[in-house]
């Protein structure tokens, strides 16, 4: 920790003001002696956080920086554009949208888009619930392939509600509906009384896949209500889609075995 700590002392050195820095530069804002500065700027070369110019001997941000800033933009693209056409869905429904995320077997929700109906069904940013147990967290997890399901999937399988896929077996059978259909439904599962149906959306750039879903009170909708939210979030689906270059919904690979897929 304290090499790292070192290393990213010397980053934070770098801004728009000061693009690139001599080794004497670096010494002074950090006031490290020489030969510490020496091994980590050697370090961070190596490892392609900085780069040095042959000819100046100055440094300057490495490709490794710029490919992980290009990600962190486009992770805030794909929520952005998601979140604002979700914000029009929620307006004609009326209902609660939702942004999420897979971590290994949990779903984490990141954004909230509040319905108008005074019947509101709100998880709050943060909040953590099995993936096997929703629509959004199932729409994601369709979208993996079955051996990356398989891994995030907890041995032995976790007791969930009546409603919900009981055993790995009823799991991917669930999986593939959703593959099959596009949108995945869930109702009296992770709240008893709230439905809800959702979809995933990888981007086409980053393959970073999120989970959009609306919902909604069980006996509050009606089934022509419902049948309206699908038709709104197939429409979504495919809008998203073009606008982010995802793979017409098909199972992308994971990033990691067993990791967060954010």
């Amino acid at each position: 920790m304290s090499a790292l700590t070192n290393a990213i002392e010397i980053l934070r050195c770098f801004s728009t003001a000061r693009p690139n820095l001599s080794f004497a530069d670096v010494m002074a804002l950090t006031g490290k002696p020489k030969s510490s500065t020496s091994r980590l700027l050697r370090s961070l070369r190596e490892c392609g956080l900085l780069e040095q110019d042959t000819h100046t001997r100055r440094y300057r941000p490495g490709l490794l920086t710029f490919e992980l800033g290009r990600l962190h933009r486009a992770h805030d693209d794909l929520i952005d554009t998601a979140e604002r056409e979700l914000r029009d869905v929620c307006t004609r429904t009326g209902h609660t949208g939702y942004i999420a995320v897979l971590d290994v077997h949990e779903q984490v929700v990141l954004r909230i888009v509040p319905g108008s109906n005074p019947l509101r069904v709100v998880s709050p940013p943060g909040q953590r619930t099995p993936a096997l147990i929703t629509s959004n967290g199932r729409a994601m997890l369709a979208r993996l392939t079955d051996e990356d399901v398989r891994a995030r999937v907890p041995t032995p399988y976790p007791k969930v509600p009546r409603n919900s896929p009981q055993n790995f077996t009823q799991l991917m059978a669930r999986l593939e509906e959703i593959r099959r259909t596009g949108i995945s439904e869930a109702a009296d599962e992770a709240i008893e009384g709230v439905g809800s149906q959702g979809f995933a959306l990888a981007s086409g750039e980053t393959g970073e896949l999120i989970g959009i879903a609306v919902s909604y009170s069980v006996q509050a909708t009606t089934t022509a209500e419902r049948a309206n939210v699908r038709r709104e979030l197939g429409a979504l689906a495919d809008g998203l889609r073009r606008l982010t270059g995802d793979l017409s919904g098909q199972v992308v690979p994971p990033l990691r075995a067993g990791t967060t897929s954010r």
